[in-house]
């Protein structure tokens, strides 16, 4: 944990980021009034698929904001919409983002949901561009670590390592877009993911 923490703190010297404005484009509007009806727990927007129920899990349970940030993630000049918490806790590892939205034909169209169990988080990638990295697990054998880059709006480039350990052995076997991979290999690229996290500012949803 102490190591993660020192990771964690080091990307948020040198990578913090996130818009200091008020304004929203108006494709969002709707998308932070959908957010801020589903924390303050709105029956309708519960049931709403678009909501992400984590946010609002988060906000009974955990006692965290959620906020948002604008940032252009793929360089086309346009800025995405970047939900997440406001809390900055390396330790507890408190910058994980829920939903990331774009704009498609004038509207607000997602393009990645976090949740409990597959986190997501920015990444600073070569030049002035964007990735996500996620982290999560399937069952309480299988855990998952994916890494895309962010291009014209979408996800692309993905690369995911799975780590399945069978019961009955004990032994934990890894692969990388399921081909069998060393867990050191495995390793190594994780680590390099979570070196290129990207904490993000976030203003708080009120």
């Amino acid at each position: 944990m102490r190591k993660i923490a020192a990771l964690l703190l080091a990307a948020v010297l040198c990578c913090l980021t996130g818009a200091e404005t008020e304004y929203v484009p108006k494709a969002y509007e709707p998308v932070l009034e959908m957010i801020r009806k589903g924390v303050a727990g709105d029956r309708d927007v519960l049931r709403n698929e678009d909501f992400n129920s984590t946010i609002y899990m988060e906000n009974l349970y955990g006692e965290q904001m959620a906020g948002w940030a604008l940032l252009d993630l793929d360089g086309d000049e346009e800025e995405e919409l970047l939900i997440g918490r406001t809390d900055w806790q390396p330790e507890e590892k408190m910058l994980w983002i829920f939903d990331i939205w774009t704009t498609a034909d004038g509207k607000a169209a997602r393009i990645a949901r976090g949740g409990e169990r597959s986190r997501i988080y920015l990444t600073r990638e070569v030049g002035n561009s964007y990735g996500l990295y996620l982290e999560g697990s399937r069952s309480a054998s299988e855990n998952i670590f994916e890494h895309y880059l962010i291009r014209e709006g979408r996800l692309t480039n993905r690369k995911t390592i799975n780590a399945f350990t069978d019961r009955a052995s004990n032994k934990t076997g890894w692969t990388m877009n399921e081909t069998g991979i060393e867990e050191e290999r495995a390793a190594e690229k994780i680590e390099k993911w979570k070196n290129a996290i990207c904490p993000v500012r976030m203003m708080p949803l009120e």
